[in-house]
């Protein structure tokens, strides 16, 4: 236990440093998925709920941003989606995902810099984790808009201090543009019930049609 909250409280002392976030999440890759269970972690089983309530349609094209060791991505394709192509700034985690062979395509990338996609490539954009204090900064929002398809669904956890403090802003600023409309907000939860207290944060899953 005592590694797994070092491990967690490494990531968020990183405060947005991508070599610290690199080098964290490259050494906590292998046991990863082990201690996020063990804290009861939330966030894709409900991103992935609330995409096949929104996108029902298993034959779309799904982009996991920030996909980690791949959680999201086996829980979309248990769901039966089986388009999905995975984006992270860790080859650690990447590796991790490519080992459950359910996804596409996986490519080591950054969020919150230029994506390398067309506009519109995507019929849904996904993540879960990674809209957070000191990991993807809130302008992230606007490529992830970008690389989604006219009539198309952003399904993003953001936890509740990103969002107050930077996420909101943006996506208001989307709107406002016609970038995207709002379409629903799930509750509060905590996404990591078993974590130690500091980082026990509430959140909750937005969901955002492309316009």
């Amino acid at each position: 236990m005592a590694d797994r909250d070092d491990m967690l409280a490494r990531v968020y002392a990183a405060d947005g440093d991508p070599e610290k976030l690199i080098e964290s999440y490259d050494r906590w890759a292998s046991s990863y998925d082990r201690d996020l269970f063990a804290m009861g972690y939330r966030h894709p089983v409900v991103v992935a709920g609330t995409l096949a309530r929104f996108a029902p349609n298993l034959d779309i094209t799904v982009l996991d941003a920030g996909c980690g060791s791949g959680l999201l991505g086996e829980a979309l394709s248990l769901l039966g989606y089986a388009e999905v192509v995975g984006i992270d700034l860790s080859e650690g985690m990447l590796e991790q995902a490519a080992a459950k062979t359910c996804y596409a395509d996986l490519q080591q990338v950054m969020l919150g810099e230029d994506l390398e996609y067309e506009d519109g490539t995507f019929d849904a954009v996904v993540s879960a984790g990674v809209m957070t204090v000191g990991h993807a900064p809130p302008e992230a929002l606007v490529e992830l808009a970008r690389v989604t398809r006219p009539g198309g669904h952003l399904v993003v956890a953001i936890v509740r201090e990103a969002w107050e403090s930077g996420f909101r802003n943006v996506a208001e600023r989307l709107a406002a543009d016609h970038k995207i409309t709002p379409l629903y907000r799930t509750n509060h939860y905590v996404g990591l019930p078993g974590a130690p207290e500091a980082e026990r944060v509430e959140a909750r899953v937005h969901v955002m049609r492309r316009v």
